[in-house]
């Protein structure tokens, strides 16, 4: 089989961690996250932004006066800490003027010159504006963008040239292209021989891009793969990729090798819909599966869980919204609102939506994120409230 050559796996390893190293890599992963929970400054502010990337605001200067309004809000609220403020929206500023997404419909930077920190995630949901400015990352409006199953590798894959992006639903970047080998012919090959060459070349051009497929998914810890393939390429193409890549491929759709970013994800986002829509209906019935051993259903039963740190998969409908409060004296959460936690006699501090408070918990303890979106799954799920979990004892 035609793997890449050394230079050419060297070049996409080393564009690969350069992305994902860089601010200017627009994808949340687990590590980042791990990253930020992990941080806390003793000296100087972490400032965590958090903007809408709709359309609308990609027009003119829409995104400016935002930001601008940000500004002013975030430097009245915190006048001790004006100058160090100032000085992380100005680089926030800056890198937005340098690049925005290009598809996402929001942003997140995390900045601390101090911690030399400079984060930078785009999101394929809308957030909220606002500045948190505290002694450690704000994650929490992170919490409804964290799905475990949504990381795809798409790929497109020609004789011509194949390209590579990471998706997170609705959200696309390309991160490498591999060049196929132009033929060449001489007086003495004949028609057949032509063909035979042509033929060899689309077969080590599927080849190298099976290896090139495996190292992205590897490296981006990919969940699932989708493709487009030329048809006189595809059997070779899949037949190349090593076992572990193949039982990531997940579903196949159209698209022209030279389509715009934007138009891959077009192209791209129903079958990616189709797979999570499939992994949601998978996870529910396995919460069914497991209910006499390590699983749970409902909301209150669900918050036991979370509480005792035992969850392993939460599993939530994404439109669930409720209030609920946090007890003080613990930090438990409760389905209360107000008055004491019984369990410590602490007071009660609401929650203005309880759910996204749970997403928070889950994610501070390692917990794997199920967000429930296709009609089917909310189905099963709703059976039993708004929300599920597999235990991890």
């Amino acid at each position: 089989m035609s793997n890449l050559s050394p230079d050419a796996r060297d070049a996409l390893l080393g564009e690969l961690r350069r992305r994902t190293s860089t601010p200017g890599f627009h994808f949340l992963s687990s590590d980042h996250l791990q990253r930020l929970n992990d941080s806390r400054s003793d000296g100087a502010p972490v400032v965590s932004v958090f903007m809408e990337l709709t359309p609308e605001m990609r027009v003119g200067d829409s995104w400016e006066i935002v930001l601008k309004d940000l500004r002013a809000r975030a430097l009245e609220d915190n006048p001790d800490a004006a100058d160090a403020v100032k000085a992380e929206l100005d680089r926030v500023e800056a890198a937005l003027r340098t690049s925005i997404p290009r598809t996402g419909r929001g942003v997140a930077f995390f900045a601390c010159e101090g911690l030399g920190m400079f984060e930078q995630l785009g999101t394929a949901i809308a957030l909220p504006n606002l500045v948190y400015v505290g002694r450690e990352p704000y994650v929490r409006p992170l919490a409804r963008v964290r799905d475990e199953n949504d990381r795809f590798v798409i790929a497109l894959v020609s004789a011509h040239k194949s390209r590579f992006f990471f998706s997170q639903i609705g959200l696309v970047e390309e991160v490498f292209d591999l060049a196929g080998q132009e033929l060449e012919i001489t007086d003495f090959a004949s028609k057949d021989q032509r063909q035979d060459m042509k033929a060899d070349l689309r077969k080590d051009q599927a080849q190298k891009s099976a290896h090139a497929l495996a190292l992205i998914a590897k490296e981006l810890d990919a969940r699932h793969i989708v493709y487009s393939c030329a048809a006189d390429m595809e059997k070779e193409f899949l037949d190349a990729l090593d076992q572990p890549t193949r039982q990531r491929v997940a579903a196949s759709f159209s698209c022209e090798v030279n389509a715009s970013t934007a138009e891959v994800a077009d192209a791209a986002e129903p079958a990616q819909r189709e797979v999570e829509a499939k992994e949601e209906v998978e996870t529910v019935q396995k919460v069914q599966e497991l209910l006499s051993s390590r699983a749970v259903v409902g909301l209150d039963e669900t918050l036991d869980m979370l509480n005792q740190q035992r969850v392993m998969t939460l599993v939530v409908d994404d439109e669930a919204r409720m209030e609920g409060g946090i007890d003080r004296e613990s930090g438990m959460l409760t389905t209360q609102t107000s008055g004491t936690y019984e369990a410590t006699g602490g007071e009660i501090q609401r929650e203005a939506d309880l759910v996204e408070a749970m997403l928070d918990r889950a994610m501070s303890q390692g917990a794997s994120l199920e967000l429930v979106r296709s009609d089917a799954a909310k189905e099963a799920l709703s059976e039993h409230g708004p929300a599920a979990a597999i235990l991890r004892f």
